[in-house]
């Protein structure tokens, strides 16, 4: 009667792992880097470069050279994968008759990260106005800002960003006749804090 318990239990003991359950494991995906409530703070420095305005008399080439911009930025995850968030930053460009055009894009923007462990890409788009300065006169118009980030994931804590964002900025005036759309890159890099 022992032997059969003995025999019984060793048994049980034996087949008792293939009743359990298996805990996920971080190679079959079930590891997320970003979930809901975590976020994004970005500084980035890089260039802006005017492509040419595009107004009553067609398209216009750039009279101005590439020049400084700066951002800060928060993006927080709604879930794994979609962000929302906001940018401010400035842009300033040397025009070819030695004046000042200073930019500066406020935006809310909405992205989307695709994680390649440790790279990260996320497209995006952004609403808001531009802000901009020459000399004395100054205007604020609408702005839509289309592109993307890649980030190289250094660690849990920060990573280093490449973005690539196209800014248009339509400008409406009294008299229509004036009324233009002026097209800028901005090609930055950027250090980023996960928050």
């Amino acid at each position: 009667m022992r032997s059969r318990f003995l025999i019984l239990l060793i048994l049980g003991t034996l087949l008792m792992p293939l009743s359990a359950q298996e805990a996920p494991s971080l190679a079959s995906g079930a590891y997320a880097d970003f979930e809901k409530g975590d976020g994004i703070f970005s500084l980035t420095l890089g260039t802006s470069v005017p492509l040419g305005f595009a107004g009553g008399d067609g398209y216009l080439a750039p009279n101005a050279y590439p020049g400084f911009a700066f951002s800060l930025s928060y993006l927080g995850f709604l879930d794994e994968n979609w962000m929302v968030g906001g940018e401010i930053g400035g842009s300033f460009i040397s025009t070819i008759a030695d004046r000042r055009l200073f930019i500066a894009p406020i935006a809310a923007r909405v992205a989307y990260a695709i994680d390649l462990s440790p790279f990260v890409i996320a497209p995006g788009a952004g609403l808001g106005m531009g802000v901009s300065a020459l000399g004395e006169a100054t205007h604020v118009d609408p702005l839509i800002k289309l592109g993307s980030s890649f980030y190289w994931r250094v660690n849990a804590d920060m990573s280093y960003g490449l973005n690539l964002f196209g800014n248009v900025i339509p400008q409406f005036y009294r008299d229509s006749s004036q009324d233009m759309t002026g097209f800028f890159l901005e090609a930055t890099l950027s250090v980023a804090y996960h928050l």
